[in-house]
């Protein structure tokens, strides 16, 4: 589908949108074009392409290894940007893709699906809830708008993934708290495991797309204006400081295998002390009673053996040498 729309300046100086059903032979002076083609058929390509000269290439679009990209050909930019896609990136961590091409006077968008990007624009053009609206419209302003737009949705999954590592970190710290006897735990070895995807896969979305705005900043493209640089210049400084946030989301992700590994070690440890104990306590009782079934032959005679009570004297030694131990480790903190 294509949404072809005139965006010019309207009396009190904001940006106003115009939907245009067919494309203009002359883009009007003051104005540029935006034309957004979601899901487009291939005659529908073929109108972009013989309108705007393009070579829009929809397969390579749709391949995963094709990274964020800026290059300037001729009069125009070609950008490319993959990031991921708040709505799935969580659950299923999936990325999304728009393709962009600039000109001084039109600028044409193409994605897969319905894109929050473009539709966010519409939003902020019709309530002004954009500063740079408030400049006169060019296709620099447009490019920025788009970009930091998209930084704004890789913000988002940031702090989902940043919410979702909290809470495997406090049900890792609560195995501190959970005995030996709690089978009904889930592991969490998937979990750490795909959260460790997300954020491999959020680093890669983010390294190529600071170099798109660093070659920007550094004033590479004569369709960016020296005006707009300062702007991309905040947007860089911002994809510094998120990709510094991911980074620590994946120290966060050893904390909590290290906290997994910690209550594993101390569940370890309380099940070897407990076995220790028992095995201490156990140790007079077994010399007590290895010594009294010890045969010598005739001639020799234990002390007690010949009494009816033996026996239950010597019971009642070993029950109280057992309770002596357990009292003595009790005192010690050992139990």
């Amino acid at each position: 589908m294509l949404t072809v729309t005139e965006l010019k300046k309207s009396e009190d100086g904001h940006w106003r949108s115009e939907n245009l059903e067919v494309f203009p032979g002359a883009i009007a002076e003051g104005s540029i074009l935006w034309v957004d083609a979601e899901d487009p058929t291939e005659a529908e390509m073929q109108q972009v392409r013989k309108r705007f000269a393009l070579d829009f290439n929809l397969k390579e679009f749709e391949e995963p290894s094709l990274r964020s990209r800026i290059e300037e050909v001729e009069d125009q930019i070609n950008c490319f940007i993959r990031y991921p896609d708040s709505d799935k990136f969580v659950s299923d961590t999936k990325s999304t893709w728009i393709a962009l091409t600039v000109s001084d006077k039109w600028l044409v968008s193409v994605h897969k699906g319905r894109s929050d990007i473009t539709c966010e624009i519409y939003k902020k053009i019709s309530t002004h809830g954009y500063s740079a609206l408030s400049l006169a419209p060019s296709t620099d302003i447009l490019l920025y708008i788009l970009l930091d737009l998209i930084l704004n949705e890789c913000f988002s999954v940031s702090d989902l993934v940043h919410e979702r590592l909290q809470s495997l970190s406090q049900e890792a710290a609560g195995r501190f708290r959970q005995g030996p006897k709690d089978t009904d735990r889930r592991s969490l070895g998937p979990e750490i495991s795909k959260s460790r995807e997300q954020v491999l896969s959020l680093r890669q979305s983010l390294g190529p797309l600071r170099e798109v705005v660093g070659r920007i900043t550094r004033g590479e493209f004569f369709i960016i204006s020296s005006a707009t640089l300062t702007r991309f210049e905040d947007l860089y400084d911002r994809t510094i400081s998120l990709i510094d946030v991911v980074d620590t989301h994946r120290e966060e992700i050893q904390d909590i295998v290290d906290i997994i590994i910690n209550a594993q070690t101390l569940t370890t440890n309380n099940i070897i002390r407990i076995l220790t104990i028992i095995s201490a306590i156990f140790l007079p009782l077994t010399l007590i009673a290895g010594i009294y079934g010890t045969d010598f032959g005739n001639g020799f005679t234990l002390p007690g053996s010949t009494s009816n009570y033996g026996f239950y004297v010597m019971v009642i030694v070993m029950i109280g040498v057992a309770l002596a131990l357990i009292a003595v480790f009790r005192r010690k903190g050992w139990l």
